[in-house]
């Protein structure tokens, strides 16, 4: 693997977990300013990493960690992002061309990188993800050089969790919130998918990681009592400054009386700059007169907190589907039933194959829901026009995703935004079942012949996207044809509902197949208990 190709990985285990993890970060999010966009923030700065690595796609491995640190100082977003990108580049200041990862680099990139963020801060704050930092760097610095390097991650992660929960006892602001800090929180499951990776587990960004249940030991978010206290000054300001000779001391000297939480990061070529003011015209005014503007990101601090109360308190008090939309599914068997109110479903609609519920029916769940906008998910072809004849007889909003299986209701879901209307929300899951297969794996109820396929009644037959692709005697021999099959599509993801009582193998055979067959992809086996039908596959 060259230096590029491990960036890369490492970069999209840290994506997998932001993404699983954004929504609790952004909840725990009440230092320096009750905002909410913390996760948020380092989820976009990493993602910045990415695109610039994909941008620098076949460069040089010497140029590898200059790509990262760029990307990462270029797309800072927040306080924490900018703090992020100096533990990017301390780190990444110790990469050396050919260089192997061991536990004697790695030490060396976490002193590193704890030193260019403490630096990075004029009046450094414990309890924070600096902290949190040091702490991990702490744990790396004891261990003898030749210790193998899953046993130094581990030491790594552990004093990571511990610091961690600190921090709510270090800062008056987390204590009376009785959370942990958000950017300490959020740099230890960036931490933890970097591990993730090192320890061998599959680089690719799964949209499955999103449907996983929280980890346990996740920190809790208090429900609110009262308005959270409004910032200082009100508007989050940020942009890249490029030029020669920037005047980063003038500027620092301007920001300090007219805002505060300002950092400015770079060298006399390129600055990030941050500050929390209630001028962002002033500052980007005296900018532009020293250089060139980008990425300028204005946010109003005030609005953000005020939505953060909104949200927690809604957690905290209202049923499930209290947000702008929520979403009604038909859904068999009680495993699929769970896993789709894990993933965010709202109202479930017992139905599907041989069948399927009434326009009523979708009513009387959608009725008892509180959001006015709602998406329904048929999950079958023949439920589609009822969920369209179901969405005529409401005065909400209800607009329907034509899924016609429940992987494909699942491959939707992961796109679901609860804060966005019904139509916006269509529009972005309508496309995720463009990128998705769906494959059934069932028992023939007469004999046929289709295309160049006898069927037998009773025979094992496999379908993908409709099309019978597979026959058989034994559903084992069937699955390992439509594994076959779907190989071609390359999936990063396949998910696999199974209904097994009676069939002639077991869940620990399909991992097996799938194993052989898709070893690049991450399966996710759920025991759905649909009727019908033994395997139901979504592949990504």
């Amino acid at each position: 693997m060259t230096a590029h190709d491990l960036a890369v990985a490492l970069v999209d285990g840290a994506l997998v977990e932001l993404e699983a993890e954004r929504s609790l970060i952004n909840d725990l999010n009440v230092y320096p300013v009750p905002d909410g966009d913390t996760g948020t923030n380092l989820l976009l700065t990493v993602r910045a990493i990415r695109e610039e690595l994909e941008r620098s796609a076949g460069s040089l491995d010497d140029g590898v960690a200059a790509a990262v640190t760029r990307g990462s100082l270029m797309g800072a977003r927040g306080n924490s992002g900018v703090i992020l990108s100096q533990i990017v580049r301390g780190a990444c200041s110790v990469c050396r061309p050919g260089g192997v990862l061991t536990t004697a680099t790695l030490k060396e990139a976490f002193a590193e990188a704890t030193s260019a963020a403490y630096r990075a801060v004029k009046k450094p704050v414990e309890g924070t993800m600096l902290t949190v930092t040091r702490e991990m760097s702490a744990a790396a610095s004891h261990l003898p050089d030749d210790t193998p390097l899953p046993d130094t991650l581990d030491a790594i992660l552990a004093a990571g969790r511990i610091a961690v929960e600190r921090t709510t006892q270090q800062l008056a602001a987390l204590r009376q919130a009785g959370v942990v800090d958000a950017g300490g929180y959020g740099l230890l499951v960036i931490c933890r998918g970097l591990a993730t990776v090192l320890n061998g587990a599959p680089a690719a960004i799964s949209r499955a990681a999103r449907q996983r249940p929280r980890p346990e030991g996740a920190p809790a978010v208090r429900s609110l009592e009262e308005p959270s206290e409004l910032s200082r000054y009100r508007y989050c300001t940020s942009f890249l400054l490029t030029g020669s000779g920037l005047p980063k001391g003038e500027l620092e000297s301007f920001l300090a009386p007219i805002g505060d939480s300002a950092l400015l990061v770079g060298d006399a070529e390129m600055l990030k700059v941050h500050v929390h003011t209630d001028d962002p015209g002033a500052v980007l005014t005296w900018a532009v007169r020293h250089g060139g503007l980008s990425e300028v990101e204005i946010n109003d601090m005030h609005a953000q907190t005020r939505e953060r109360d909104a949200r927690l308190r809604s957690a905290g008090g209202s049923p499930p589907g209290a947000g702008r939309t929520a979403v009604v599914a038909v859904v068999a068997g009680a495993g699929n039933q769970a896993l789709f109110r894990e993933i965010g479903c709202a109202g479930i609609v017992d139905g599907g194959q041989s069948m399927n519920p009434s326009a009523a029916q979708l009513l009387e769940v959608i009725d008892r829901l509180p959001s006015d906008d709602v998406v329904v998910l048929p999950n079958n072809g023949n439920v589609i026009l009822t969920a369209e004849q179901a969405a005529t007889m409401s005065t909400r909003t209800i607009v329907v995703v034509p899924s016609k299986s429940m992987p494909a209701g699942l491959t939707a879901m992961v796109e679901f935004d609860p804060d966005k209307d019904a139509v916006a929300n269509a529009a972005v899951m309508t496309q995720a079942l463009a990128r998705a297969h769906c494959a059934e794996i069932t028992v023939a109820v007469r004999d046929s012949i289709i295309g160049d396929l006898s069927v037998k009644k009773d025979q094992v037959i496999g379908l993908i996207d409709g099309t019978l692709v597979a026959t058989g005697e034994d559903v084992g021999g069937v699955l390992d044809d439509v594994l076959g099959r779907l190989e071609a599509h390359d999936p990063e993801v396949v998910t696999v509902l199974t209904s097994l009582n009676g069939a002639s193998i077991t869940d620990d055979d399909v991992a097996a197949a799938l194993a052989r067959r898709l070893p690049q992809a991450e399966a996710v086996i759920q025991a759905g208990g649909q009727p019908l039908y033994p395997i139901l596959i979504g592949a990504e």
